[in-house]
């Protein structure tokens, strides 16, 4: 049950995040800011009117897509990648968010013909900023478009080379349904043989089977999503043994129909057949922040003060590059309870 101590505990604590996107978080404001500064026209005048089209539009994982091209559509240049990511760690720090992984889904930005370099020193700048004005240190990872050839995707990974310095892990994402894993193998041996952390969207708009190809074809070290795991006991118990996370995003999975309401979600299932997970918000301006997503699993599924310290302290051990955080935190939670 919501207790006010509780909530506090969610607020006050110092939180990590492993699965948030950039191109999923730009904020209404920020995009109308950019539309204006680069003479586009956005069918929408106000950041009302956006919200409103989100709510009425976004029913699956397909509409999400559609809106998130749609606003993405406006970042051009350098300075405009600056200000999505900067808004990211400006709002993280509101929540107290000292650590965050974030998928940068280029191709998306590339099909619009925006150059990589372009992208990726206005992300890093957005970074940087955000390190010296908020101390907040985040994450890179190159996310594949699965619904590009294997051609083009081990293409993509070819050129993440140059920005090395920048990028630590390596994703998939957009429709899954119909685009299997195991078809990006060698783009993802690829990113192993470059050291970079590979993880992929799985079991979120598709079954048990893509799940299983991330672990066994891509290698995969974590999962994000991975919800449809809950239909098959023995994936469920290869996840646990491997200790595999699952870096998971509730309320997106009801937003995007994975779920059918908050209190079905199987986390805690999940949580209870050791499996590991941990919890992000995904995309913020559709689904709402972390502090909103923690809430959630207090609220709709009896979330208790263990439960959440579990997902939180998650977060960072089994992070790309959390870990030296971890002794803060453990101390942070120690005199919480000390006062508590």
């Amino acid at each position: 049950m919501r207790s006010p101590e509780l909530l506090s505990m969610i607020r006050e604590m110092p939180k990590a995040e492993n699965h948030l996107h950039i191109e999923g978080s730009t904020t209404p404001r920020t995009a109308i800011k950019i539309a204006k500064r680069n003479k586009i026209d956005l069918p929408f005048a106000s950041e009302a009117a956006i919200l409103k089209h989100i709510e009425e539009n976004v029913v699956d994982l397909t509409t999400f897509l559609q809106c998130d091209r749609l606003f993405n559509s406006v970042c051009l240049h350098e300075e405009d990648f600056y200000d999505v990511v900067y808004d990211i760690g400006e709002d993280a720090s509101k929540q107290n968010i000292v650590y965050q992984e974030l998928h940068m889904d280029y191709p998306l930005n590339g099909a619009r013909g925006v150059p990589m370099d372009v992208y990726m020193k206005g992300c890093e700048a957005g970074r940087q900023a955000v390190k010296r004005d908020f101390g907040i240190e985040m994450v890179f990872i190159a996310a594949v478009d699965r619904t590009q050839s294997p051609e083009d995707c081990l293409s993509f990974v070819k050129q993440l080379e140059p920005y090395r310095h920048i990028i630590d892990g390596l994703g998939m994402d957009c429709d899954e349904r119909g685009y299997p894993c195991r078809l990006h193998k060698e783009a993802f041996a690829l990113g192993g043989e470059m050291g970079l952390f590979r993880t992929a969207h799985a079991g979120e708009d598709d079954g048990c089977q893509n799940i299983w190809e991330a672990l066994n074809d891509l290698g995969c070290q974590r999962i994000d999503h991975g919800v449809r795991a809950i239909d098959d006991p023995a994936l469920m118990k290869e996840l646990a043994d491997r200790q595999v996370m699952l870096a998971m995003c509730t309320r997106s999975n009801v937003m995007t129909g994975a779920v059918p309401e908050l209190a079905a979600h199987p986390i805690k299932t999940f949580m209870d057949s050791g499996i590991l997970c941990s919890v992000s918000s995904d995309d913020p301006p559709y689904i709402g922040n972390l502090l909103w997503e923690y809430q959630g699993l207090v609220d709709e599924l009896g979330f208790g003060e263990d439960d959440i310290l579990t997902l939180a302290r998650n977060a960072y051990q089994y992070s790309i590059k959390g870990q030296h955080l971890l002794p803060a935190f453990d101390a942070w939670v120690k005199e919480w309870k000390a006062q508590h």
